[in-house]
């Protein structure tokens, strides 16, 4: 890297070349290192974020889409992180009530990845709630999020970027 930051060690389209390989290979490193998942993972983490709450929440949301790259289901049964007491899937329910739909969450064991699908964990559906926490996360923190799969028990380190809103 020290050749990219020095212009008098190779000429332009040199520098030029090598430089954004190296840049490239590097970017690719860090954005496989910041997800934790080994080059022959089952899994595809793609647009995870947690939601950003006020002081006074004592709750939070982790969403994401988990693509399972294996031939067989996974289930997705917790995680686990240092700014929580607990995290835990959810789902969201629907019920009809007097003609009004009314949304509620659920705890649920697990969350069910078929072979070759996807999970979308999402606001206003199915999420890894994270609760109990012991500091709040902030617009623009990482947040370290261990999530755990079934059958065995698979985990995969993740640091996750707290967001106000889903990012698009």
């Amino acid at each position: 890297m020290e050749e990219c930051l020095s212009s008098r060690r190779l000429g332009k389209e040199s520098l030029r070349s090598r430089c954004s390989s190296r840049l490239l290979a590097l970017f690719a490193l860090s954005a496989s290192a910041q997800l934790g998942l080994p080059d022959n993972s089952p899994l595809k983490i793609e647009k995870a974020w947690i939601q950003a709450v006020p002081d006074v929440s004592d709750a939070t949301a982790a969403y994401m889409r988990i693509t399972n790259l294996s031939s067989s289901p996974l289930r997705l049964i917790g995680a686990d992180s240092p700014v929580a007491k607990t995290v835990e899937p959810m789902i969201t329910t629907r019920k009809v009530h007097d003609g009004q739909e009314i949304m509620g969450m659920q705890s649920a064991e697990e969350l069910l990845i078929p072979a070759g699908s996807s999970l979308e964990l999402k606001p206003g559906g199915d999420h890894l709630m994270i609760m109990g926490l012991r500091v709040h996360p902030q617009e623009g923190d990482l947040i370290k999020l261990t999530i755990r799969f079934a059958p065995g028990e698979q985990r995969f380190d993740l640091e996750v970027p707290v967001r106000k809103e889903e990012p698009k």
